[in-house]
């Protein structure tokens, strides 16, 4: 009976919700129209003009303020060390705002009736502006539990659980009662990670459900409210599948209304991607793309019409610029949204009121075209980064100091060897890594040291704390370690077309086609 009572809940939010997306939407199309003439307020309030510089760092930290309750996020840091940037109640609110405009005009364009979103964020205490946003002090209203589940992460019923259990097991048996409708997931990976894991290791994710089946009785009443909380129709039969099976039961089985996922898909993640095909196929289930943010600003917001997503330099409160990638780089080569080309990369140059003056994002987008006006921007990839699967962002400069590092170490091996570094998506893999690669130059046939791939990615992970993170969290493997002989890596590499090889291996500190591919062309 409280299942269905939920039910009839989540119905009538989902009516609310849908409405609310029209108006967001009227609210998104006068912000289309006012662009330009809110770009030249906001260049007259931030006293931007011809002279004023482009900057790549982020101003500093006001202790003052930070001593007055807000709170510090820190970037992943492609150069190893992160930034920090300080995030006010106000400021939050404003980024939780953007989010919950998106997902509301998600829904009324796109017409998805069952609206309740659960989302996979850490259900670990972080420092990231992900974990910052989803931080909850106290247990949230019980509507808002019924249209956003996850919300329940931060009860400490829920955490003994998860101590116990696994995150894995805490996230399938929420699902499995709430029954959502929408899942997102700001990296693909956290989706794709969570899905394997329960492929592979079934009996461990499917045992806090067998147990609320077995023995409800020896679960927390805290935890029991929250079932009762959460229960939509079907909960215990699903409960009880999960429970009678010995093998991962497909996600239509366990959480039959999802329909939905919203994912990041630009950059180097299509590895997850195809993933989470096996698990959700299109076009059973639809991948809405996520709109680009980094940690210092939201870049673009989502555009739905004509049944497409676009990406528009819409961001409250910001100042857009752009930077050609083949321009100098100065003022005097910034161009305004309107001025961009169909096909061409542009880096973003951003200024708002939260200390950002002429900041270079880092981030090139290419031009898809134009919507109302205004460019349709893809993310491409950072300026300078040489490849990143799901957020590490490794560098080409963070490899070469690796790699010199790496000599030092293995001088009697390095002697007459070539080192370079692949991402590398191993065969039957579910998880992507990286490759090193050793060119036997000249000198003898020796075979490597055993631990070197593991001394290197100990290298690695000490100059890049997302790295080590996503290592540690299972969403990147093991460094490979490969010898080849010089012409052998002289043939695979020909594919790419290099030109001359001997003049072009300075460009290769990372290869953008995975060594797979070129090994089975």
């Amino acid at each position: 009976m409280r299942a269905a009572f939920n039910d009839a809940l989540r119905y009538a939010i989902s009516l609310l919700l849908r409405c609310g997306g029209a108006l967001e939407e009227i609210r998104h199309r006068r912000r289309i129209q006012t662009f330009r003439s809110g770009q030249a307020r906001l260049r007259a309030r931030f006293a931007i003009g011809a002279e004023t510089p482009l900057a790549l760092e982020v101003p500093p930290v006001d202790p003052a303020l930070a001593s007055r309750g807000a709170q510090v996020a820190l970037t992943s840091g492609t150069s190893g060390e992160p930034k920090r940037l300080l995030y006010t109640a106000p400021r939050l609110r404003a980024v939780r705002a953007v989010f919950v405009a998106s997902f509301l005009r998600c829904f009324w364009n796109l017409g998805i009736r069952r609206t309740s979103l659960y989302v996979f964020g850490s259900l670990e205490r972080e420092a990231s502006l992900s974990a910052l946003l989803l931080a909850e002090e106290k247990l949230p209203p019980y509507l808002v539990t019924l249209q956003a589940p996850y919300r329940i992460h931060a009860h400490p019923a829920l955490q003994s659980l998860k101590d116990a259990y696994g995150a894995a097991a805490v996230r399938l048996w929420i699902l499995a009662v709430s029954n959502p409708g929408v899942l997102y997931s700001t990296n693909p990976s956290t989706l794709s990670t969570f899905f394997d894991e329960v492929e592979t290791d079934w009996m461990r994710c499917s045992a806090l459900a067998r147990r609320c089946v077995r023995q409800p009785g020896d679960l927390d009443p805290q935890a029991l409210r929250l079932v009762r909380r959460l229960a939509s129709r079907g909960w215990i039969e699903r409960l009880e599948r999960i429970a009678a099976s010995a093998q991962a039961l497909p996600v239509t089985v366990w959480a039959p209304a999802i329909r939905t996922y919203a994912c990041w898909t630009g950059g180097y993640v299509a590895p997850f991607l195809e993933r989470l095909e096996r698990w959700l196929p299109s076009p059973q289930f639809r991948r809405v793309p996520m709109y680009s943010m980094s940690t210092e600003t939201i870049e673009t917001i989502p555009d739905f019409r004509a049944g497409r997503v676009a990406f528009l330099p819409l961001a409250p409160e910001t100042l857009f610029e752009f930077l050609e990638t083949a321009a100098p780089e100065e003022p005097g080569s910034l161009l305004a949204a309107d001025e961009l080309r169909p096909g061409s990369v542009y880096e973003m140059v951003v200024s708002h009121p939260y200390g950002l003056k002429r900041y270079r994002t880092g981030d090139l987008f290419r031009v898809e075209g134009f919507v109302a006006g205004l460019p349709d921007l893809r993310f491409l990839r950072r300026r300078g980064l040489g490849y990143s699967f799901t957020g590490e962002k490794l560098t080409g400069g963070q490899i070469g100091e690796a790699l010199r590092e790496l000599r030092v170490e293995y001088g009697e091996f390095a002697t007459g060897q070539a080192f370079t570094c692949f991402p590398s998506q191993p065969f039957g893999s579910n998880v992507p890594c990286y490759r090193l690669v050793a060119i036997r130059i000249e000198g003898s046939a020796r075979e490597g040291p055993a631990n070197l791939g593991e001394r290197f990615d100990e290298l690695l992970a000490a100059r890049n704390p997302e790295y080590e993170s996503k290592r540690r969290s299972g969403r990147l493997g093991a460094m490979a370690f490969q010898q080849l002989e010089l012409r052998e890596f002289r043939r695979l590499t020909s594919k790419l077309n290099l030109g001359d090889w001997d003049a072009q291996f300075k460009f290769l500190p990372l290869y953008p086609r995975l060594w797979e591919s070129l090994a089975a062309d």
